[in-house]
């Protein structure tokens, strides 16, 4: 799994140590240790909140309950550096939450996240002059439009990342639903040559060997010998015929783990496929594959937009001919989550094949059971 560092989330370490470092060479030297210590143990909670929020290795969703709990942390962290440094030496404070306006649009909605900045810039400056005890308008209205402005840009940046997002499962549904036609059209023209063998070729040597036997009958001495041997090649290549016939239907179903792995190849290297499925599931229905593999890109869709997950763990078993396949992340959902189209989409895929698909949140996860009756391979 890589982790890239984002040079936004760089850019934000960066002025906020550049603020935590001028900030300290400007505390007087006669300053109290408490004070100090208070000063930086806020600017460190304020630093480790914003990296966890922002950086992959240590990335924590803002949109999940964790991340907003840490953007509190983060603001409230900012403003009581305002309470405790004076104002009328460290104005620019008002740049940590610049900072912290920038992760907004992350866990809220653009309009949200304008309001939120908005007050938060009021209640900032509404301090800042009761402590100075002077109007701070043009200091406030300029700092304001430095705060929409950063909100608005993240605002385009996340709409961009979006559109990327739905662009890339655009084109792994391409590529799934290609590798499929694929499958489909291999095990069509398996399935054609396999009937035209049992029924024409199947069926002359069938009448061939009933041919001999019965000319063995009625025949004496060499020739009977030689009709006995023809005749049991006849029932040998009937034999082989029938073997390959059914060696040719073998092959022409879907391996369940060989289409899921081809599936998963196409998602993004930063997310872990841990895949559970016996070698031996196999669907020779071409429309029941069909949707057992749109419902788990559905499901797999679903964990890398809405959760955040970083691992994905499908398993499939057969019991009593139903074939269960269960599906979950590493993720976190939101507690008041609702099912939309995604999910009723696949159980209605689900009711199709004749089975069921049931969800639940476990420990703030998405996990999915998918159950359909097992059909198996056919044989001749």
């Amino acid at each position: 799994m890589t982790n890239k560092l984002p040079l936004s989330s760089l850019a934000g370490v960066l002025t906020w140590a550049l603020v935590f470092i001028i900030t300290l060479s400007l505390l007087p030297p006669t300053t109290e240790m408490q004070h100090w210590l208070g000063v930086i143990s806020l600017f460190l909670l304020y630093g480790a909140a914003f990296i966890a929020l922002t950086f992959d290795y240590f990335r924590c969703p803002p949109h999940s309950p964790a991340g907003k709990s840490l953007l509190v942390l983060q603001l409230v962290a900012a403003l009581a550096l305002l309470v405790l440094l004076p104002q009328s030496h460290f104005a620019y404070l008002a740049i940590l939450t610049i900072i912290w306006a920038a992760v907004l649009p992350f866990a809220l909605s653009q309009r949200n996240a304008i309001a939120l900045t908005l007050v938060v810039v009021i209640l900032w400056f509404s301090v800042a002059s009761y402590q100075q005890h002077h109007a701070l308008w043009i200091t406030a209205l300029l700092y304001g439009a430095f705060h929409l402005f950063a909100v608005l840009v993240q605002s385009t940046a996340k709409s961009e990342q979006t559109a990327k997002e739905e662009l890339a499962a655009k084109h792994q549904q391409l590529q799934a639903t290609q590798q499929l036609l694929q499958a489909a059209s291999r095990q069509s023209e398996r399935t054609r040559i396999a009937r035209n063998l049992h029924d024409l070729v199947g069926h002359h040597l069938t009448a061939l060997t009933i041919q001999l036997q019965v000319a063995g009958h009625i025949t004496d001495g060499e020739a009977k010998a030689q009709i006995g041997k023809c005749h049991q090649l006849a029932k040998l290549l009937l034999s082989d015929v029938r073997e390959a016939v059914s060696t040719m239907r073998q092959y022409a179903d879907l391996s369940l783990l060989e289409s899921v792995q081809q599936m998963v190849n196409v998602l993004p290297q930063h997310v872990e496929m841990k895949l559970d499925i016996a070698s031996g599931i196999v669907l020779h229905d071409l429309s029941q594959a069909q949707h057992v593999l749109c419902i788990i890109q559905e499901a797999t869709s679903n964990s890398l937009k809405h959760s955040g997950a970083t691992a994905v763990f499908i398993s499939a078993c057969v019991a009593q001919q139903q074939l269960c396949i269960t599906i979950h992340d590493n993720g976190v959902i939101d507690a008041g989550w609702r099912a939309g189209n995604g999910i009723k989409g696949m159980q209605e895929r689900a009711a199709e094949c004749g089975g069921q698909l049931s969800y639940k949140r476990v420990d703030g996860a998405m996990h999915l059971t998918f159950n359909l009756p097992y059909k198996g391979s056919e044989h001749v």
